[in-house]
């Protein structure tokens, strides 16, 4: 693909800030109800999280990029979007191995979009202040990639046009969602083109009553793939997650449901 063509599947935002395409009119008062908008509690903690190997002796999450590693295809000119991007970590790594690919990192706080707009478009360093939790402030060197592109939108309203994405990958996503864990599929479908992969690995830690009753226990959500015409590829269950969370390895054990699914050609 040529370079000029990647980003090309944005089209113009309505409205933008800090050089971020604003695909949905987040409000004043949606920014303050969010707290992902918080740079100092979850910025700060998502980018020692995903960013900060060396604190860590290695990447804490590579048993979930290795399983999206797996899943990915192995051809030339992909258009891949991770939704619910964070500070870009795992979309980063996939722009940075595959530079022919049109990549794109969608995210609903614009916080963690400018975090990673710092890191992984400008390549700048970084220096996250973590003395509360024990390591002080370590310089974070960024890497410049111009084949990833972040956005900001609403995981069940995206950007795309129809039939657009290879791929479309999510994590610790679908229990986020504020109507119900299924109210993106449909969109995600909308997406992707005929084949394509959708992978998604989730911890099915609901916030709302709802979410439990709608999905727990997982089969629900297989049942729910398999009605709705998705290919299941994969299905693991549980996918083990270890979040460090400070300099002591006190951390947060996740047990992910983690699948791979296509679209019906």
């Amino acid at each position: 693909m040529p370079q000029q063509d990647k980003g090309r599947l944005l089209p113009p935002a309505p409205s933008s800030r800090g050089g971020i395409p604003f695909y949905h009119a987040k409000t004043e008062v949606e920014f303050s109800a969010d707290v992902y908008e918080r740079y100092d509690e979850l910025v700060t903690r998502q980018t020692a999280l995903h960013l900060a190997d060396q604190l860590h002796g290695g990447y804490p999450f590579q048993p979930l990029q290795d399983y999206i590693n797996q899943h990915l295809p192995t051809h030339d000119d992909v258009s891949i979007a991770d939704i619910g991007c964070s500070v870009g970590r795992l979309i980063g790594d996939i722009a940075a191995a595959k530079p022919g690919w049109d990549c794109y990192g969608i995210d609903l706080s614009y916080q963690m979009l400018r975090q990673a707009k710092l890191y992984w478009r400008k390549g700048e360093t970084l220096r996250p202040n973590l003395i509360r939790y024990g390591w002080d402030t370590p310089e974070l060197k960024g890497q410049p990639l111009t084949n990833l592109h972040f956005a900001l939108a609403k995981g069940e309203q995206l950007p795309f046009p129809d039939a657009s994405l290879d791929v479309l990958f999510n994590t610790f996503l679908i229990d986020r969602l504020p109507a119900s864990p299924f109210a993106a599929f449909n969109e995600w479908r909308r997406v992707l083109k005929p084949g394509g992969a959708l992978i998604v690995v989730s911890p099915l830690n609901f916030l709302q009553p709802d979410g439990w009753r709608m999905a727990h226990p997982p089969v629900k959500i297989l049942s729910s793939l398999q009605q709705q015409g998705w290919n299941l590829e994969d299905w693991t269950d549980p996918l083990v997650l270890e979040e460090p969370m400070d300099v002591r390895g006190n951390a947060v054990r996740w047990l992910c449901v983690a699948f791979s699914a296509s679209i019906t050609t």
